[in-house]
């Protein structure tokens, strides 16, 4: 029986601060992909709590929820209740800033993540056809060669239009022009004309003879270009004939482009990159595969390895293989997987042993964020001896010159080995595959990990703490007024600690101090919340009054900036609080351990009702 995701569903679109706090979700083969309208709506640790999560990551201003093999399920729930999604237009999301190499690279992740199944399954075809070749099972002149030949083939030549139906999506271009554009390219007169060999204009201009099957390049160029063509062209075309003469505008404009400047441009980008390849190939040798291998997770973190996807894929389109980039994952994730199941056989913590068993059979898999985010990374040892395993098993790669003849980043690559090079490039694959995930294995042992610690609860349910306590860390009133308990709060946000733990201030003077020795990470734009991080890694929420982001910065004035680093006791913000109050605005001011949960108790050190002077212990962590 399929498992219900509704109910996890709605505990994360609450836990993301709302439906209405949801600009638009997207996904990619582990990702749910958010952007939202205010990014301290979002409750982080009850994300992460959910059976289904594995963590979290911040990318610019997409927030990035690791759901692992569960992404495909919570995204359809997640469509069923509304959420605005990756096939829907969202005019506020259109309007958000960003720099130009996010920008790249989220444009590349949406051209090229959709078509990665079609590419695998055609690529599986044709390691299906060499394998019925080399044991004499088909003949490749007999029909049924040819037949399965063509369909393995079909997604590598047609790829323009796989990645044009995609790019009208991520520009938001209309879907049946830019596949057009695709057919332009692929042609078969004008494919025939660049064969011929002789010289091409249009009326006069030149065309530079290429070659567009199997290309990336030029047809996200073009579709990109495409959305401001449009975009030009609506305004130029009188409401009375836009129907007929916008779309016949926007091809006759474009198709012309295409041919004459991008399609070239674009291949000569794609070919740069093969050079650079080539280059890098030369000066380090085997070298670049394990430096690639190495770097991988770390690359996986800033989602730039989405931007190498196309590289792999134009060697594998235009030369037959690759030997550095999917190489490399593959070693990479193994590697995560290696290290992975080495903490579940170590781990005396069985939530982690389950999760780590998990997430090592998912890396092994090709999906490695459970493992990285979840476990290696967040043990920290781990994802060191994956790394240095990766590095070693790229190196072996390299020295072999191991070949992927199809886009696979995992254990099922081990069929994707066998091509031209014959057997022997299948044998030397899978010495490079055992040499990543021994060696994380095993290092994971060697240099180890602080394993988390179990509660051990006893017959009459009550909890003894597997440890002594070993530090104590105190949280310093901030304000000057009277202590309420969070739960008195009139907010369910605080008041159900959905944030976190802590407590509730009334002040008496409008002041805000630094509550221990730590940085402000980051003052509101309205500056009626700080975010602070203490030296010992608390995580603080100082929220001054209920709804007082209404006033947007008025009556508030603050003393530092973000990034500060302060000492306990010194001066923050300060605000008019009898102004506050006339405007009508409950002035109790929580104070929340957003990361409650990475430690054992957060405990009031006064009652509710009790005075407190800035500088007295209000909380204490353990």
């Amino acid at each position: 029986m399929k498992k219900d995701y509704s109910k996890s569903a709605e505990k994360l679109i609450e836990a993301m601060g709302g439906k209405e706090n949801i600009k638009k979700v997207f996904h990619c083969i582990t990702r749910l992909r958010f952007y939202v309208k205010d990014k301290n709506k979002i409750n982080e640790t009850d994300i992460k709590n959910l059976p289904e999560i594995s963590g979290v990551n911040w990318y610019q201003d997409q927030f990035q929820v690791i759901a692992g093999n569960h992404v495909n399920d919570m995204y359809e729930e997640l469509i069923k209740k509304g959420i605005p999604n990756d096939d829907e237009q969202t005019s506020e999301l259109n309007k958000q800033k960003k720099g130009i190499g996010s920008a790249i690279i989220d444009s590349i992740t949406g051209c090229m993540t959709p078509m990665i199944p079609a590419l695998t399954a055609a690529g599986m075809i044709k390691v299906v056809l060499t394998l019925l070749t080399t044991f004499s099972l088909v003949n490749n002149q007999s029909s049924t060669y040819k037949v399965i030949e063509f369909i393995g083939d079909a997604a590598f030549y047609f790829m323009p239009f796989l990645i044009a139906a995609n790019a009208a999506k991520v520009f938001h271009v209309n879907q049946s022009l830019s596949l057009i554009i695709a057919g332009v390219f692929q042609h078969p007169n004008f494919t025939a004309m660049m064969a011929s060999g002789n010289p091409i204009d249009f009326f006069s201009i030149p065309v530079t003879p290429m070659t567009y099957c199997y290309s990336v390049i030029p047809v996200i160029l073009m579709v990109w270009i495409m959305s401001y063509i449009e975009k030009f062209v609506d305004k130029i075309t009188p409401r009375i004939v836009k129907l007929i003469l916008h779309p016949t505008l926007v091809i006759i404009i474009s198709a012309p482009i295409a041919i004459i400047a991008i399609g070239p441009l674009g291949g000569i980008i794609g070919d740069g990159l093969a050079i650079a390849i080539d280059f890098l190939s030369a000066k380090l040798g085997f070298v670049i595969v394990g430096i690639l291998a190495a770097t991988f997770p770390f690359i996986v973190m800033t989602g730039m390895h989405h931007a190498l996807t196309p590289i792999g894929l134009n060697a594998i389109a235009t030369g037959g293989s690759d030997a550095l980039i999917f190489v490399s994952q593959v070693c990479s994730n193994v590697a995560q997987g290696g290290a992975s199941l080495a903490v579940a056989v170590k781990s005396k913590n069985e939530n982690m042993k389950q999760l780590a068993s998990a997430s090592g059979i998912s890396a092994l898999m090709g999906i490695t964020e459970p493992a990285l985010y979840g476990v290696t990374l967040k043990l920290k040892r781990p994802v060191v001896a994956a790394a240095l395993a990766a590095g070693i098993g790229g190196i072996v790669g390299g020295i072999l010159q191991v070949s992927l003849y199809i886009a696979q980043n995992s254990l099922l690559a081990i069929p994707a080995f066998i091509g031209a090079k014959g057997m022997t490039n299948l044998l030397y694959g899978i010495i490079m595959i055992i040499v990543s995930f021994v060696g994380s294995f095993v290092l994971t042992f060697v240099l180890g990990f602080k394993d988390e610690e179990d509660e051990v609860i006893d017959t009459n349910n009550k909890v003894n703490e597997v440890k002594p306590l070993v530090e104590k860390i105190q949280i310093f009133a901030p304000i000057k007024g009277i202590i309420k308990d969070i739960t008195e709060v009139p907010d369910d946000t605080f008041a159900q600690k959905i944030l976190g733990d802590g407590v509730a201030i009334i002040p008496e003077e409008g002041k805000v101090y630094a509550p221990a020795d730590g940085t402000v990470e980051n003052i509101m734009d309205s500056k009626h919340g700080i975010m602070f991080r203490t030296n010992q890694g608390v995580e603080l929420l100082i929220h001054i009054g209920l709804e007082t982001v209404n006033l947007k910065g008025k009556y508030f004035t603050a003393h530092v900036e973000n990034g500060a680093k302060v000492k306990t006791g010194e001066l923050l913000v300060e605000f008019d609080l009898n102004s506050i109050k006339n405007d009508g605005y409950n002035t109790i001011t929580p104070v929340v351990v957003t990361n409650t949960d990475d430690y054992i108790r957060t405990v009031p050190m006064f009652k509710s009702s009790e005075s407190v002077q800035t500088g007295d212990c209000i909380l204490t962590i353990v």
